[in-house]
């Protein structure tokens, strides 16, 4: 832990607040709360978006998986830093209430409590999955609507902030993250590109 980075963690998790950023930055970190808004979302895409619309969740299929299950999964076992909240007692823990389902959350008030040190020595703070995941899909969302996708990066900028405001990451957790995600991004779409032409060529091919 560098000096810097606490001071700053302080600054945005404990000084630079208001009640109702106590509210929105946890909701915008608490993905599973509006996992069923993105699943309808995914689903009318699939039903009526097209080709392009296909290839769109496809491409965001791919960028996820490799941001969330190899990139952030992989450095976290590497790296193991721990979060702030098991390293001092000075770091506001926030959160939105209990409910079930978990959209419900939404609509509770918010929770905080002070961290917790622990003698732990291997944590999951470097990178922040939510940061890789959202800037990832940004990058994604803005190679196939521009407009959209400026939205998406205001959004994903959101939800990296909130990670630090809630405080469950260090602020030199979430630097590198964005520039982990859109290469992320980037790479998915590369991916998906390629590997539809190859089918396009292979088909071509046959007929």
């Amino acid at each position: 832990m560098m000096d810097w980075d606490l001071q700053w963690l302080l600054r945005i998790n404990r000084e630079w607040t208001h009640p109702l950023l106590d509210w929105l930055m946890p909701a915008v970190s608490s993905i599973h709360a509006w996992l069923p808004l993105l699943v309808l979302a995914g689903l009318w895409l699939a039903w009526r978006g097209g080709r392009a619309g296909r290839q769109f969740l496809l491409c965001m299929t791919v960028a996820i998986s490799l941001g969330d299950g190899l990139v952030a999964h992989g450095l976290k076992h590497v790296v193991g830093r721990v979060r702030p909240q098991d390293v001092t007692a000075d770091v506001l823990v926030r959160d939105l209430g209990k409910a079930w389902p978990e959209f419900a959350r939404l609509f509770k008030p918010p929770i905080q409590r002070p961290g917790r040190p622990k003698p732990v020595e291997h944590g999951k703070s470097f990178p922040s999955s939510h940061t890789v995941n959202l800037f990832a899909a940004a990058v994604v969302i803005a190679h196939f609507r521009r407009g959209w996708g400026a939205l998406a990066f205001v959004l994903a900028t959101l939800v990296g902030y909130s990670r630090i405001y809630v405080g469950a990451h260090w602020p030199s957790d979430v630097v590198p993250s964005i520039g982990l995600g859109l290469l992320v991004g980037g790479c998915a779409i590369q991916l998906v590109s390629r590997g539809l032409a190859w089918q396009a060529r292979r088909t071509t091919g046959q007929s």
